[in-house]
């Protein structure tokens, strides 16, 4: 089976992403400044910037173009499509949320401590919706 250059490049700017979320994250830092969560959040932006292109260019128009397949597909092909549907899709809303809160309040360290609590599970989402989406897209399931 031969994979897609774009599904190839998609998944590689989503491994992208993920190592842009880490690189901000104040936890693996030893100096925990201003300066240190401004880091945080502008990463945070440009993985979120990075991640809505993708969806509207890539997975929009692929789900789109192969949603007939949708109904041929085994019980645990339907799982994982629809899983990364629904978590990628979950993840975006939250991302967008938590970017624009940060962007309206001037950023600072406090914007991020209140929102830490959901910060946290957002990214367990993203992530396992990043191996499902490159599950989808190794096993050819669209």
């Amino acid at each position: 089976m031969e994979l897609d250059l774009i599904g190839n490049v998609s998944l590689s700017l989503q491994i992208l992403i993920v190592a842009l979320l880490f690189l901000g994250l104040p936890l693996f830092r030893k100096q925990k400044s201003t300066k240190t969560f401004m880091l945080h959040g502008y990463s945070t932006v440009a993985a979120l910037i990075l991640h809505t292109i993708l969806i509207f260019i890539v997975m929009v128009p692929s789900f789109a173009s192969e949603a007939e397949e949708l109904f041929e597909l085994s019980i645990f092909g339907s799982v994982t499509v629809w899983s990364h549907v629904i978590l990628g899709t979950t993840a975006e809303v939250i991302g967008i949320i938590l970017v624009v809160a940060w962007v309206i309040k001037r950023p600072s360290k406090m914007v991020c401590v209140r929102w830490k609590k959901l910060m946290t599970p957002l990214f367990v989402i993203w992530v396992i919706s990043i191996v499902n989406g490159a599950l989808v897209h190794l096993l050819g399931l669209l």
